[in-house]
């Protein structure tokens, strides 16, 4: 299946950052430009080496120049039906939002231990990959500017392009799978099992279901990592969590959770900070969460009797 040519409005643009450049410019170009210097100053016995440095040295800077050029042409288009990615040889791929029918995400926060977690801010990395109908996996890259209002955007407009669907099949009795750790149907969600098998928890005994940061892991003795996690609680304990980078869809699930349950749903990308205003801003003005939650609203009151009106 060809991925088809997005044409709707240009809604944001994300370039990338500045950190890549200057790498491209310490790591190749300076030490290019310097082996090239100082081979030009060998003459006589040590032609040979004049050659090879010069030779080495050119081609230090033409790697630079090259990686410099790419990101600053680097860009990710989002459009009303669809994603571009842009680079150094013009568009990279496109893809319709429609045509996603996977979207990988994974969350992963990175900090200092001790004292010097308290001093410095911690760092959040957004891993985002989308997958079409015939398997090929597309990758966003993570240096982007503004990287969590960009996820969220694909995230939200992922998910509302997805979620009719979905829960029409819940609602005709079938189970939906999110790869291989979770499966839903509108009786019960099942988890798979850390040796295998699956276990099930029924909708009505879940109280809670949670999106945070856990599962730490020392990279050193000065810093330390966690993942963004899936949690649900059944009757006052912890039934299962699961990393929402191993479950496929897992902003879709959220969603489908939230419109069946009564109870607290998290969502995907919970307390980031400035950035995180700065994109529930972004997507207000543009209506599209404003308008996914009245709809929810709207759905849980028809399903509880409640005539009154959604709040805006």
């Amino acid at each position: 299946m060809g991925t088809q040519q997005t044409k709707g409005d240009i809604e944001a643009e994300h370039t990338a950052t500045r950190t890549r450049s200057i790498a491209a410019i310490l790591l190749f170009m300076l030490p290019g430009a310097g082996l090239f210097a100082l081979a030009a100053q060998y003459t006589g016995e040590g032609a040979g080496q004049r050659l090879a440095g010069l030779t080495s040295g050119v081609m230090l800077v033409v790697l630079g120049v090259l990686a410099f050029v790419h990101q600053r042409k680097l860009k990710v288009v989002l459009r009303a039906d669809g994603i571009e990615l842009w680079g150094l040889r013009g568009q990279r791929w496109a893809l319709r939002w429609s045509e996603m029918t996977t979207l990988h995400v994974s969350v992963v926060k990175d900090s200092l231990s001790g004292l010097l977690g308290f001093l410095v801010p911690s760092s959040i990395y957004f891993y985002i990959a989308v997958t079409d109908a015939s398997g090929k996996r597309r990758t966003v890259p993570v240096n982007m500017k503004n990287m969590d209002i960009l996820a969220e955007r694909i995230i939200e407009q992922h998910t509302t392009a997805h979620f009719a669907t979905a829960r029409s099949k819940i609602d005709a009795g079938e189970e939906l799978r999110f790869g291989k750790k979770v499966a839903l149907n509108r009786e019960t969600i099942s988890i798979g099992k850390f040796f295998g098998g699956m276990k099930s928890c029924p909708l009505a005994e879940v109280e809670r279901v949670m999106v945070e940061f856990g599962g730490s892991g020392d990279l050193g003795w000065l810093s330390r990592r966690s993942m963004l996690a899936l949690s649900i609680r059944q009757k006052g304990k912890t039934f299962a969590s699961v990393q929402t980078g191993a479950i496929p869809n897992v902003a879709l699930l959220l969603r489908l959770l939230d419109s069946m349950l009564d109870c607290a749903v998290g969502e995907l990308m919970p307390g980031l900070g400035a950035g995180r205003a700065a994109a529930r801003a972004g997507r207000d003005r543009a209506g599209g969460t404003v308008e996914g939650r009245r709809r929810r609203k709207a759905g849980r009151a028809a399903r509880t009797g409640d005539k009154s009106p959604p709040a805006p």
